[in-house]
């Protein structure tokens, strides 16, 4: 088993600019430090430190170009983070990676700087406890009506970095049929008719029961009474498989112009930069776009299924050539990787319906529509709630 000393991230160096800053010419040029991911790698982890370096380097040039009164806790916060980048650049430069233990150990000072003068219901050193729980993987319950997450010891981590924590596995609130523009009845199964004709009966499940773990412990019940809307729970999940609707895009539009936020999809945490309304980017850590030749860093975030999506330079020009800015060694990887990612959707909600289906002893054929047939003991819900969270980095 490797030893948290063992464990080694890859740096990547990468050139970007900030919109109001392009036109100030090549020496506000910026060069970040992110960490890279390798397959399975801890991501809360990875994202909350590339979160960090990237919403801090918007700060301090936002503070250059706009007067600013001067606030001492916001001063130590910026240094704090400006000297982690330091140390990632000279990794970067001289080894080309940092050790798990030096992460850590860093992120727990300036853990130390973020909670001065606040009052959070967990103590420091619970906090302190909870950062290599970001290598090892984090529970998370989303909130399919508002695109949050509920409030634990995990999840405050991001909050007491001043980091925003949000997905977009959010379902329509509109409950009119009518109202849909795009619904083409001729192409859609029985089952995917039956959530259109019953949609405002799925709101209304899905306003009352809200979080992913109230919806997972409903498609355990095995009253009969709930059948068919445990069918058409199961079919919107399944319908959505990509955590990632039009609706919950649309309200990302909520940010603020040029902010930076750890956003959860498929399972994984990334960093998220919304340039305009509409317009979205995630920074791309996997680690087979470590080549320095490579100009890759950010993705797209512009459609649910990802087909729209397009790969940018770090001055945000669409990479539509892979042979102009990979090598012919890692343009596989490069390839493989995207496929990748257009598989990801599927596999992952196949996953999920899979993890119900196990939960699901069926009795009989009349009861095989249920999820599932057989009621749980307390025992066994609790060891299923263990189970069901969505956790990170599943590929």
């Amino acid at each position: 088993m490797t030893t948290p000393d063992l464990v080694k991230f890859p740096i990547k160096l990468v050139d970007w600019t900030l919109e109001y800053l392009s036109n100030l010419g090549e020496d506000f040029q910026l060069k970040t430090p992110i960490l890279l991911q390798e397959k399975n790698g801890p991501c809360p982890l990875i994202s909350l430190m590339n979160t960090l370096i990237f919403k801090n380097e918007s700060i301090i040039h936002e503070h250059f170009i706009n007067d600013y009164v001067k606030d001492g806790l916001l001063d130590r916060k910026i240094k704090g983070i400006s000297k982690l980048k330091d140390l990632l650049i000279v990794k970067y430069h001289s080894i080309g990676h940092i050790e798990l233990n030096e992460v850590l150990s860093n992120l727990g000072e300036l853990l130390l700087v973020f909670t001065e003068n606040t009052n959070y219901q967990f103590e420091v050193d619970q906090l302190l406890e909870q950062l290599p729980k970001l290598h090892t993987g984090l529970d998370v319950n989303p909130n399919l009506i508002n695109g949050e997450f509920e409030p634990d010891l995990g999840t405050t981590l991001f909050s007491i970095f001043d980091l925003q924590f949000r997905h977009g596995w959010v379902i329509n609130q509109i409950d009119d049929v009518d109202n849909f523009n795009d619904i083409d009845r001729g192409n859609m199964s029985i089952q995917t008719l039956e959530v259109v004709d019953n949609y405002g009966q799925l709101v209304e499940i899905f306003n009352d029961l809200k979080t992913f773990d109230k919806i997972q412990d409903y498609l355990l019940d095995q009253d009969e009474s709930t059948s068919f809307n445990q069918r058409l729970i199961s079919k919107w999940l399944d319908l959505n498989k990509t955590q990632l609707t039009t609706n919950g895009l649309q309200k990302l539009n909520y940010l603020d112009k040029g902010e930076f936020i750890i956003f959860f999809r498929n399972n994984h945490f990334n960093t998220l930069f919304k340039k305009n309304n509409n317009e979205f980017y995630l920074i791309v850590t996997d680690s087979s776009f470590i080549n320095k030749s490579s100009k890759i860093i950010w993705q797209s975030l512009n459609s649910v299924n990802g087909k729209d999506d397009l790969f940018f330079t770090g001055d945000f020009y669409p990479v539509l050539d892979i042979d102009d800015v990979t090598t012919t060694e890692n343009q596989s990887d490069y390839l493989l990787s995207k496929q990748l990612q257009e598989e990801e959707d599927r596999k992952l909600a196949e996953k999920l319906e899979n993890r119900n289906k196990k939960k699901s002893q069926p009795q009989s054929k009349q009861q095989q529509l249920k999820k599932p047939t057989s009621k749980p003991s307390k025992e066994t819900i609790d060891k299923d709630n263990k189970k069901k969270k969505l956790n990170c980095c599943i590929v």
